[in-house]
């Protein structure tokens, strides 16, 4: 059969995807786009409002195709959402080249996530401790150097092509954020909290409460025996509702669908 190149391109976006169209004209979870130009498959979807960051695989007649895929009138795609069964750390089709671990760089407009995150023990930097980034394309850039996910509210930064590992943050609150991460990434069963500092990011070591006793609140003194001190700042940490709402949420995070 002839194809008809008239007829538009179909889109279809499993999962959450479709609640990131930023058209009004997307029946369900399928969009209609014309092909007036050869444009790769990345930048049709990213000028409907979706991050490539976001998308785990993409499903067209003959097979599963990557970024650089060009559609042509008349094709049909399927758009599937990352997913915890597509974790970062294992090449896929979109993203050959993996993390070598779960190390995240966070943007400004979620910085509570980093000291969150660095509580319950992932190794996470803020983009506010990199020093003077010009733009969001040294950001972006940022990421892939230092072998981390890249963490943003923020659409446009994940857009660029430097960014192969990115989440766009769905979540305000940032306990909900690092549920969201937790789920999404699978990382209960990784998690070590309070190992890390969550001011400066670096590794906590234990501390004789008697050698920390005046820098103490006279009920932190009463209360708490058990102390970690940070390797780097000398920041001080004790099992306090931090460490019990850390706890809640890594009990009760569930595997995101």
């Amino acid at each position: 059969m002839v194809p008809d190149n008239r007829a538009p391109l179909q889109l279809r976006f499993r999962g959450d995807l479709s609640a990131l169209l930023r058209i009004t004209d997307a029946h369900g979870e399928i969009v209609s786009y014309p092909i007036t130009r050869n444009a790769s498959i990345k930048d049709i979807i990213e000028s409907l409002g979706i991050p490539h960051t976001e998308v785990g695989s993409m499903q067209a007649a003959d097979g599963e195709v990557d970024f650089s895929f060009i559609p042509q009138a008349g094709d049909r795609l399927e758009i599937l959402p990352i997913s915890a069964d597509s974790p970062p750390i294992r090449p896929t089709t979109l993203r050959p080249d993996p993390v070598q671990s779960y190390r995240f760089l966070v943007d400004i407009n979620v910085s509570r996530l980093a000291s969150l995150l660095r509580m319950a023990g992932f190794d996470s930097e803020s983009v506010q401790q990199l020093g003077p980034l010009d733009s969001k394309r040294a950001v972006a850039a940022a990421a892939p150097k230092q072998d981390r996910i890249l963490l943003s509210r923020d659409r446009e930064l994940l857009k660029f092509r430097a960014v192969m590992h990115g989440r766009l943050i769905r979540n305000q609150n940032p306990y909900l954020q690092l549920q969201e991460i937790v789920n999404l990434y699978r990382l209960q069963r990784l998690a070590k909290p309070f190992s890390r500092c969550m001011t400066c990011n670096h590794l906590l070591v234990p501390v004789e409460k008697a050698t920390i006793l005046p820098r103490l609140e006279p009920l932190t003194k009463k209360y708490y025996s058990v102390f970690s001190q940070c390797s780097h700042c000398g920041n001080i940490y004790w099992q306090g509702s931090h460490y019990e709402r850390m706890r809640e949420i890594l009990k009760t995070s569930e595997v995101s669908p």
